[in-house]
Parts: C-alpha cells; sequence; structure tokens
C-alpha cells in the first residue's frame, strides 16, 4: 500500500535541496500558476535559466484528466492511428490517402474526445474534505516557507 501522506512533506524535500544548491540554483513553481497563465509561468522558467524569454511560446492542453469510456475502444482507436495489425493498417493507409494529415490530426481528436474519453468521476467530498484537513498543516508549512499564502489559494482557508 502506497503510504502518500509520507512523500507530501514538501517543505522537508524543499530544504533538502536548499541545503545542497544555492538559491538563485532553485525555482518553486506552483502549478496553479501554470494552469493559471501558461505563457507566464514559461517565461518565468525561461528567464531562471538565462534564456531570452522573448520568442513566441505555444501552449497545447496535453494530457488532460480523461478516462476511457472503455479500454476497448481505446485500444481500437490506438491500433488505428498507429497502423497496428493488419486491419488496422488497412484503414490507417486508407484514410492516409483521402485524408489531409490537419483533418486526420482534427478527426482523431474528435473522435478522442467524443468517443473514446469521458471525463473523470467526481471526487468523493467527505474523503477529499478528511484528505484537505490531514494536509493542512503541510499546506502552512509550505505556506509559510515560500511566503505565500497556499492556504487561501487553495481553499483551506474555509476548513473547520
Amino acid at each position: 500500500m502506497l503510504q502518500y501522506a509520507e512523500h507530501v512533506r514538501y517543505v522537508e524535500q524543499l530544504r533538502r535541496y536548499e541545503a545542497v544548491f544555492p538559491a538563485e540554483q532553485l525555482l518553486v513553481l506552483i502549478y496553479d500558476d501554470f494552469r493559471a497563465d501558461n505563457d507566464a509561468t514559461v517565461r518565468t522558467v525561461l528567464r531562471f535559466l538565462g534564456v531570452d524569454d522573448a520568442a513566441p511560446v505555444d501552449s497545447v492542453e496535453l494530457n488532460s484528466t480523461v478516462r476511457a469510456r472503455s479500454q476497448t475502444v481505446h485500444e481500437l482507436v490506438h491500433a488505428v492511428a498507429v497502423g497496428r495489425g493488419p486491419v488496422a493498417g488497412a484503414v490507417k493507409a486508407a484514410v492516409t490517402a483521402i485524408t489531409p494529415q490537419g483533418a486526420r490530426r482534427r478527426l482523431l481528436g474528435t473522435v478522442q474526445r467524443r468517443v473514446v474519453y469521458r471525463k473523470p468521476p467526481v471526487a468523493d467530498a467527505k474523503l477529499m474534505g478528511e484528505l484537505r484537513v490531514r494536509f493542512k498543516p503541510e499546506v502552512e508549512a509550505l505556506s509559510e516557507h515560500l511566503g505565500r499564502d497556499l492556504i487561501s489559494l487553495w481553499g483551506y482557508d474555509s476548513l473547520n
């Protein structure tokens, strides 16, 4: 059984890095910032690395949180997309011959969004509440360590 709670001690992990690396070699990012303003976060990383941050940055949504409706349908669509097996290879060859690459990509994306994937189920509210209560001290410690109000950002201020 995974003991996830033992790995959520972010301040301890940061202190281990801080003991080895000088502060100017460490950059701590908050995922919410990345999601809220991908462009600004990427530019922050580029500046941190000493790379020109003026170049255009194209952001693309990948690996969104979804679940396959059916593993069988997911595998079938993937097999056709990569041409795995004689039937899938023939289908892919036929589609490739009559469809431009951009149209194929759009079609595959549409099939995946509408047929293969669905949104994950809503998290159990009671369990999420219990986890938030359990990890609030860690979030408080990280907030203090980073000098940033993660308590409000992540809604821990509304816990009893």
